[in-house]
């Protein structure tokens, strides 16, 4: 929504193959995979920690995750860091839930060592946006929104593209 009301500019990088891109004045622009690996498979990503189970309803489980964030789409595509978080099913109707993510850069130019930290609801279909609450190293203060969608799925993985649009506080 509001990066359809922004003007892009004709400044574009493509930053060690992760997409940075400066945005009106200072809306700095990341885009990348996120790539699960589901629990019961090995190398799993992604583990169901509580779960009530009185009856079919996810209601109140608890998952936790460190999911690779990657260049591409491709599971082997070059790793740029981790997503390491929590999700908690949060609604009655299973229709989505509460997401705190904190995304750790290792191998993305110049963000590398420094971290984004986002929280928000995720809906069971379409895109979700969130809010990025902060960062540190060169995301210091970092403040915006996150849009993310599921681009595959398998029965053992997922993979989303995350596009991520902040300011840094000056």
């Amino acid at each position: 929504m509001a990066a359809a009301r922004c003007s892009f500019l004709a400044l574009s990088l493509v930053l060690i193959g992760g997409a940075v891109s400066a945005v009106d004045e200072g809306l700095i622009h990341l885009h990348f995979y996120f790539h699960e690996v589901d629990a019961g498979t090995p190398n799993a990503t992604v583990v169901n920690v509580a779960s009530l189970h009185k009856n079919s309803s996810t209601f109140g489980d608890v998952n936790v995750f460190d999911n690779a964030l990657r260049a591409g789409p491709d599971p082997v595509s070059r790793l740029i860091g981790r997503a390491q978080g929590f999700a908690l099913h949060t609604s009655l109707d299973e229709s989505g839930g509460l997401t705190a993510i904190t995304f750790a850069f290792d191998d993305y130019g110049g963000y590398s060592g420094s971290t984004l930290a986002t929280l928000g609801h995720i809906g069971v279909s379409g895109p979700s946006e969130r809010s990025i609450v902060g960062g540190t190293g060169k995301l210091r203060f970092a403040r915006g929104y996150m849009a993310s969608r599921l681009l595959s799925s398998t029965d053992t993985s997922i993979v989303v593209v995350f596009d991520m649009y902040f300011t840094l506080a000056r």
